[in-house]
């Protein structure tokens, strides 16, 4: 016999299980309403498909890393014979302090013994180069640039590092899966997924004080922004197919609108493989005005392919090798010139002082004709200032973020007899900063006297790494000049803390 408790109990449950059911019927039927219902193997194959995508992100994203680079402004004097800012300022030289610019942007380990791939508008005039890796550690880099490809290489003091896989940008074709990885806004490891929506794309593009023309560049709407620059764009495979460069902005906040631009891998491993060669990139240069045979005018011109010279520089080693305005170049060294794109990259590929075969048509007649290449004229300006020097060969007072010289002629009057090394600009954040300040003048290092910049230099260069360094300075506050003493650690040489 059922008792009375058991049974409000039971219908106790069983009018609950009433009420949710119906509540969750509704839900049910709605829910059921906006959910595809897949087949076993339709959902099988999205499981395999996310699985697959996730693998990608796992293996690629400890190749990318996050690059803060800083740029110093020098600091700006006042005039000292200008009697308003003598009012404003007072006697004496002033300096007016100027921010330290610092830039981020991202970057692509290519080689496991610390050789990072990057965009050369990330890094270009920087005075300190940070890398953030994936595992949060840091390390201060070593920059070779190319800025006329802007593309540059960071060279860190790291071995055993996962290193991406370079693939081949010539197989990539609109539609394809793509990834861009890297650290846009700062947000370090983010990954965005869309299409190859274009190749072959041509643009000019300012910025860094320049406009650089890209003449090859692969079109993705894989979410890029600011921060993204320098980071990898990756096939389905995991394999590096180009260097993400620039964005289409739009809206007030500059973001992505869905069309992004990078450098295809097969040109970034040219102009790495030279940087790591020779130090600096320099392309080939030939001297011609050039475009693509006119559809329309193929059969008149009887070619089917190659390159119309438009016009001929005086003097280059296009006019040298007997090249004239008309002539169809259709090989260069035996290898076929299929359009402009692909013939400018061959010849900037070979480098100056090659000497390539050129096969031209000539009124429909084949010649042959042999040229030495120049350098690009581009290129001449920037080979003596394209590569940064290792931070281990920099001076004492670069090291040290000291820029120094002679006295200006109103504070010598006020030093009387007084000989010593003027300081103008001190780093913000530099070894010396907490200590130094603009406008002291340095009179002895260790108790040795310097009266001349290179005498500072020879003392600061005999003092160990990790040493006291013990200067006396003359200072001048308010109106009265007093010595001080001032003390820091000498850093190492590789100590750019700037």
């Amino acid at each position: 016999m059922v008792k009375r408790w058991q049974l409000i109990l039971g219908l106790g449950v069983l009018i609950g299980a009433g009420i949710t059911y119906v509540t969750l019927q509704g839900g049910a039927a709605a829910q059921e309403r906006a959910v595809v219902a897949f087949t076993p193997q339709e959902r099988a194959t999205l499981t395999s498909l996310e699985s697959a995508l996730t693998r990608v992100a796992e293996t690629v994203q400890p190749t990318v890393v996050h690059i803060r680079a800083t740029r110093q402004i020098s600091a700006r004097s006042r005039d000292e014979n200008d009697p308003l800012e003598e009012f404003f300022f007072g006697r004496g030289r002033v300096q007016i302090p100027q921010p330290r610019v610092e830039g981020q942007g991202s970057g692509v380990i290519i080689r496991s013994d610390g050789y990072i791939v990057t965009n050369d508008h990330v890094v270009g005039g920087a005075t300190d180069v940070e890398v953030t890796f994936h595992d949060g550690t840091k390390a201060k880099g070593e920059v070779l640039r190319a800025p006329s490809a802007d593309i540059a290489v960071i060279k860190v003091d790291r071995k055993n590092l996962p290193a991406a896989v370079l693939g081949d940008s010539s197989t990539v074709k609109p539609g394809q899966i793509a990834f861009a990885i890297g650290s846009p806004f700062g947000l370090e490891n983010t990954l965005t997924m869309g299409i190859i929506s274009a190749t072959g794309r041509q643009e000019a593009i300012p910025g860094s004080g320049r406009t650089r023309f890209y003449p090859d560049l692969i079109q993705t709407d894989a979410a890029i922004n600011s921060g993204n620059s320098g980071g990898p764009l990756v096939n389905a495979r995991g394999e590096v197919i180009g260097i993400n460069t620039a964005i289409v902005a739009g809206g007030l906040t500059g973001g992505n609108v869905g069309i992004g631009f990078a450098i295809p891998i097969n040109r970034v491993k040219v102009i790495v493989q030279q940087l790591l060669e020779k130090g600096s990139y320099r392309r080939g240069y030939l001297g011609v005005a050039l475009s693509d045979i006119p559809a329309d005018m193929k059969d008149e011109l009887k070619a089917s392919q190659g390159i119309l010279i438009r016009s001929v520089e005086k003097g280059t080693p296009a006019e040298q090798a007997g090249i004239e305005a008309g002539d169809i170049i259709t090989e260069v060294d035996g290898a076929p010139v299929r359009n402009e794109t692909q013939f400018r990259e061959m010849i900037a590929d070979k480098g100056p002082d090659a000497t390539v075969t050129l096969k031209v048509l000539r009124d429909g007649k084949p010649l042959t004709v042999k040229a030495t290449l120049g350098v690009h004229p581009d290129d001449v300006a920037e080979q003596t200032t394209a590569r940064a020097e290792p931070s281990r060969t920099q001076g004492v007072l670069e090291r040290l973020g000291i820029t120094a010289g002679e006295a200006p002629t109103a504070l010598q009057r006020e030093l009387g007899s007084v000989q010593g090394v003027y300081v103008s600009i001190v780093a913000p954040d530099s070894p010396a900063a907490s200590e130094l300040q603009a406008g002291d003048v340095i009179i002895a290092v260790n108790r040795t006297p310097v009266k001349t910049v290179a005498e500072l230099e020879r003392a600061l260069q005999a003092i160990p790494a990790g040493r006291v360094v013990r200067l006396r300075v003359m200072r001048q506050v308010d109106d009265r000049v007093m010595e001080v003493l001032v003390m820091f650690r000498m850093p190492d040489g590789r100590s750019l803390n700037r």
